[in-house]
């Protein structure tokens, strides 16, 4: 469930902010490009994040896994040069002067043209959810809501435990 739902919201977002940034007609995007590529390098750090998180109600929830992994700049940078070179603004000239706005543009245009970045933002946020488990090891302790990689985890530190001393 976290992998399925965590790839399909991470992907919905990320192409909607990559096509967005994508359109010379976005004012401030040099900004906004500037602002995620600045979070990128430098983070608040994981004490901030706790506390954050902690204060939003969302520790102990299984949103957290979902909602903390959502939007990746590396990937967002990825799906905005592929908007940039593959959708040529006469394109959307041409289906502005048919009537189509912005999001029929998105909608009808850009996303059945853009399947081979969904695919890669697919697979790249997949990999990423399905291994992920220092999220679920920080936020959550309710063993119900335990992904699967804690739960192997779990299994094989009790696996230890159980091992009978060598004697040699």
């Amino acid at each position: 469930i976290y992998t399925t739902c965590g790839t399909f919201l991470s992907v919905i977002t990320t192409i909607s902010a990559a096509f967005s940034l994508s359109r010379k007609q976005l004012f401030g995007r040099n900004f906004l490009m500037g602002y995620f590529v600045f979070t990128m390098y430098f983070s608040g750090g994981m004490i901030p994040l706790y506390i954050t998180v902690n204060n939003l109600g969302l520790y102990n929830n299984p949103l957290v896994l979902i909602i903390l992994g959502m939007v990746s700049v590396y990937n967002m940078i990825i799906a905005r040069t592929f908007f940039q070179t593959n959708l040529p603004d006469e394109l959307f000239e041409a289906a502005e002067i048919d009537g189509c706005g912005t999001f029929q543009f998105f909608l009808r245009i850009a996303i059945p043209l853009s399947k081979a970045i969904i695919a890669v933002l697919v697979v790249f946020y997949g990999v990423a959810q399905w291994n992920s488990y220092f999220n679920a090891m920080m936020y959550i302790s309710n063993k119900e809501y335990y992904p699967l990689q804690l739960v192997l985890r779990e299994i094989l530190l009790q696996s230890r435990m159980v091992e009978p001393p060598t004697t040699e």
